[in-house]
């Protein structure tokens, strides 16, 4: 029998989800398929390229106070072009990709397709109401992505909405 699991959203929350995977390590239980949305893209991208749970808590500590950081000039164009103070969020995800993309370089990935491990990571395009899921499974559908670097997946799947928080 196989296993697939499943990653939520909710912030530097999320890190949890790395508990998770060592408990399972820990009773034997053994993961052939991972998903993970915002946050558990992340941690369901580190860990289908093979980071173990201790190395993903060393890089979590690592990069969360470059990912969580505000990027002042962001924030600051967003007020001025929206008049909003949660207009676009705090948080660019420029930080983000070049974490993932860092963690990428260290395994030999680039691609989705190059890690072996079965990754899905779903998104939505919000313009257009479509959903799209980054993978390297073998669906074959429009909304099936197989052909991404693996940060820009990540990023496409942690970012905020536009313009949904207002004052």
């Amino acid at each position: 029998m196989k296993l697939g699991l499943a990653l939520a959203g909710g912030g530097v929350k999320g890190a949890a989800h790395i508990g998770v995977l060592k408990a399972l390590e820990e009773n034997g239980i053994k993961i052939d398929a991972i998903a993970g949305t915002s946050i558990g893209s992340i941690v369901a991208s580190l860990y289908a390229m093979g980071y173990s749970t201790e190395k993903m808590l060393e890089i979590f500590k690592y990069f969360a106070k470059e990912i969580m950081r505000t990027d002042a000039r962001h924030f600051a164009g967003n007020l001025k072009t929206t008049k909003r103070i949660l207009g676009y969020g705090f948080l660019s995800g420029e930080n983000t990709e070049i974490a993932l993309r860092e963690c990428a370089r260290e395994k030999g990935v680039q691609k989705i397709q190059d890690i072996s491990m079965k990754l899905s990571i779903p998104t939505v395009d919000i313009v257009q109401s479509k959903k799209y899921v980054f993978t390297n499974g073998d669906l074959e559908e429009d909304c099936y992505i197989k052909d991404c670097f693996i940060e820009k997946a990540v990023r496409a799947s942690s970012s905020y909405p536009r313009s949904i928080c207002s004052l």
